[in-house]
């Protein structure tokens, strides 16, 4: 080796020690940094031809990519699962449990009680008043639950368009820095640090929609649909839209809407979750309503003689008669009818003699009355989608109801904490190997020190030899 050479060797081993001094040093720094990477260096020589110099010839991103696609798919899942049972606890707060006073359950078991205390003395109007007021409280219960249900539904399209502004943000931000992964060179810490912006995108990603990544040898990345519809193509993006009004998903002109069979889509992350709320669990929940408020309202036309035809009785449609196209959002109108209201020109009278009465019959008759009653006792009728059983009597419909919903809230928290766990202990084993250890990056920072020291003695020595070679002439 001539003494150039040596030379040219020194140096280039103090360049390389010093971007390893480099690296180490930002791996301290960044201990505590989320979504940061710990990083390691790779050398290599050329051969004495080409100057037998020392080159950095790779700056390894140390990560377990099995273990980050576990995380990131169980992070996928745990964000459904939130929205879901936060979506149903907002609602089921107000719906409350079949035993609070202010239930739908338990306002139509007092109407009931109130209604056989009526049968027993017809003619007291202390207990025609009690029949009034539970029924007034059973119509407001059901107006209550389906007001928030409808304010849990506003917020729940206002989440989605969020999650999807959300969405493309960071798509746009990854395609950003492929583009700049494009010219930062092969071998560079700031290459590997927009490797790292790439996950921590990534990973916000994966908490609105669960993704599949293809990453290239360059730390560029493809992002697709669990679906396989594609979202990032190098630095080509498919926005992602949020149709309202005809609640549809789309990644450019691809409907990606989730759960659905006949799409490219996906079925984990918030925005799932969010789709399960707005297409299922909520319509759902509205439809049980719905089916409870037909039933009163149906129930007590069918049982009052003293009706002609159209004409609405006890419980009304804002004040009509049942009108089956009119189905929907029943449960928000339901009212008792103004008949019998004494402050809107009503007599209460018209309880024990049917709400068609045109003058007050025998104060003692509970004819009306009992017919009333049996409406508790006939077994229902209900749509399948509600997901609750045919027979069952106007009671137990409004406990079965009350406890069902209840019953998904805690299914989707259960569901929640569980893979929260999962995430969790996935989570640790990802940052034990690519977490930074403050005691290892020490002991290198003493190894780069020996090796500068020695770089260095060489650089000195030679100089030296130089210098002796030039005194001589």
């Amino acid at each position: 080796m001539s003494l150039t050479d040596a030379l040219n060797a020194s140096r280039s081993g103090l360049v390389a020690t010093q971007t390893w001094s480099q690296l180490t040093a930002r791996n301290i720094a960044n201990a505590n940094t989320d979504g940061y990477v710990r990083k390691d260096i790779s050398f290599g020589t050329r051969t004495l031809g080409e100057g037998g110099t020392v080159q950095v010839t790779e700056i390894r991103r140390e990560i377990d990519s099995s273990l980050t696609r576990m995380y990131r798919g169980e992070n996928s899942k745990m964000a459904k699962y939130q929205a879901i049972y936060e979506g149903i606890g907002e609602y089921t707060a107000t719906l409350g449990e079949p035993s609070d006073d202010f239930s739908p359950a338990s306002r139509l078991t007092q109407f009931q009680t109130s209604l056989d205390t009526l049968v027993n003395s017809p003619g007291n109007a202390g207990a025609q008043r009690g029949v009034l007021d539970s029924a007034q409280a059973l119509a407001t219960s059901l107006n209550n639950a389906s007001d928030t249900l409808g304010r849990v539904q506003g917020e729940v399209s206002r989440e989605i368009k969020y999650d999807v502004s959300d969405l493309n943000q960071a798509l746009y931000k990854i395609a950003d820095l492929n583009r700049q992964l494009s010219g930062s060179g092969s071998v560079s810490i700031a290459g590997a640090d927009m490797q790292d912006e790439i996950d921590r995108q990534i990973q916000k990603v994966s908490q609105i929609m669960d993704v599949r990544v293809s990453q290239g040898a360059d730390g560029r990345v493809s992002l697709y649909t669990a679906g396989g519809s594609a979202l990032i193509e190098g630095d080509k993006v498919s926005d992602v839209r949020f149709d309202e009004p005809t609640g549809k998903l789309f990644a450019g002109q691809t409907e990606i809407t989730p759960n659905s069979n006949s799409t490219r889509g996906f079925e984990n992350g918030s925005l799932a979750g969010l789709f399960s709320l707005k297409d299922d669990v909520l319509p759902r929940y509205q439809l049980q309503l719905d089916e409870f408020a037909r039933s009163l309202v149906q129930g007590f036309e069918g049982a009052d003689s003293s009706l002609s035809a159209g004409q609405a009785g006890l419980f009304t449609d804002a004040g009509a008669a049942y009108d089956p196209t009119k189905l929907q959002g029943l449960a928000g109108r339901i009212a008792v009818n103004d008949a019998v209201k004494p402050d809107k020109g009503g007599t209460l009278s018209r309880l024990r003699d049917g709400i068609g009465a045109t003058t007050p019959g025998p104060a003692g008759d509970a004819t009306q009355l009992n017919a009333f009653a049996a409406v508790f006792d006939q077994p229902l009728t209900v749509d399948p989608a509600t997901q609750l059983s045919d027979g069952m009597i106007l009671t137990d419909y409004a406990a079965n109801m009350v406890a069902a919903q209840h019953v998904e809230g805690s299914r989707a928290q259960t569901n929640y904490n569980s893979t929260r766990t999962t995430a969790e202990t996935v989570d640790a084993s990802r940052q034990s190997i690519q977490g930074v250890n403050i005691d290892d990056e020490l002991q290198k920072m003493m190894v780069i020190q020996q090796s500068y020291a020695a770089n260095s003695k060489m650089m000195t020595t030679v100089m030296n030899m130089i210098d002796t070679l030039l005194k001589a002439f």
